[in-house]
């Protein structure tokens, strides 16, 4: 055996190595994420996340097709088991919610309105940010900002926001809740123009409609994992982790409460 076939053997050898390693090191939910990938594509069709109507491959990647589904069309629950995570699934779950509400319409933003929303603190935090499945109800929006921070590794996912009209503060201000270290600094000193027990105090642009702020924030007072900003007339609350059922009704009853307030 001259000296290229003992450096093919040897490298022949460790990829089977390799390989042989990763089949066998990977978690039984690596695994499971594998099977449905390969079953989806069996199928040969892929589901759109704008709609939640069923395409050919064919029709994916020509753009055009007729929906002849309405926009109430929900992902059903076959279709659901085939998705390859349980990320992907809570997300459909979440936006099936939205799909089939007849209080809740599909909608587009305006330039004025992305000028607004790119104003925001919220979403100025993050390295980068996209939004999807934008919906219209009676005093505002919902859609979900995929949002991609950089900082201690490529971090990019799904959360949810609302968007409410209220009456003008004609200010701009933003909460987000407390660390454990700023909860102990407001024993010594707390200069938050509006105080709170849970949330600390961003003023941007001073208003004076602090009363009514503060009946706003009081509604938040007992509500975790949410960041809440304010921009004259516009109210946005967001939450900080994968858009969940559970979510979505939980900031649907705040906003129905700020709605009566």
């Amino acid at each position: 055996m001259d000296n290229i076939e003992i450096f093919l053997f040897i490298g022949l050898t460790v990829v089977v190595i390799a390989l042989i390693y990763w089949m066998f090191s990977r978690t039984p939910e690596e695994r499971e994420y594998d099977r449905k990938l390969k079953e989806s594509l069996k199928d040969e069709f892929i589901i759109d996340p704008e709609t939640g109507a069923k395409l050919t491959l064919e029709q994916a990647e020509s753009g055009h097709w007729i929906a002849h589904d309405n926009e109430f069309k929900t992902v059903s629950e076959t279709e659901l088991d085939k998705l390859p995570s349980e990320g992907e699934k809570q997300v459909q779950i979440a936006l099936n919610y939205l799909r089939e509400s007849k209080s809740c319409r599909r909608a587009k933003f305006s330039e004025e309105q992305l000028g607004i929303i790119e104003e925001t603190k919220t979403l100025n935090y993050y390295d980068d940010w996209s939004y999807s499945d934008l919906y219209k109800f009676e005093n505002g929006f919902v859609f979900l900002p995929s949002v991609e921070l950089n900082l201690a590794g490529h971090y990019r996912e799904s959360h949810l926001m609302f968007w409410v009209k209220i009456s003008s503060i004609n200010g701009h201000y933003y909460f987000r809740e407390k660390s454990s270290s700023e909860k102990i600094f407001d024993l010594l000193r707390n200069d938050d123009e509006i105080k709170s027990d849970r949330y600390e105090c961003f003023t941007l642009k001073k208003s004076h409609a602090i009363i009514h702020i503060k009946r706003i924030l009081e509604i938040f007072e007992e509500e975790k994992g949410l960041e809440v900003e304010i921009i004259n007339d516009n109210l946005f609350i967001k939450t900080l982790k994968l858009v969940s059922l559970e979510d979505i009704i939980r900031v649907e009853k705040v906003v129905n409460n700020i709605v009566k307030a």
